[in-house]
């Protein structure tokens, strides 16, 4: 697990923080519409999207996890050099 963390937090390097709160929230939409669809009318299709989707869902919100504590320290760092 902790080398997922650490993939994830090197991939998600790179992607601007704006991108990562917004893939976020959609990936947790879109598992919420697929599992719910897939519940009403099972077809192969919709459980195959039912069965991604939590799992991007899931990178998308650890790659935002990843970059919150990456702007708090950049925050903290940012504070330490103007008060010292």
């Amino acid at each position: 697990m902790q080398k997922w963390w650490a993939r994830i937090a090197a991939s998600s390097a790179a992607t601007p923080f704006g991108v990562i709160v917004m893939q976020s929230v959609v990936w947790v939409g879109m598992s919420a519409v697929w599992i719910s669809w897939s519940l009403s009318d099972p077809d192969p299709l919709r459980l195959l999207l039912a069965v991604l989707s939590p799992l991007l869902a899931f990178y998308w919100v650890v790659a935002l996890l990843v970059g919150i504590q990456r702007r708090r320290a950049a925050r903290a760092d940012r504070d330490r050099g103007a008060l010292g």
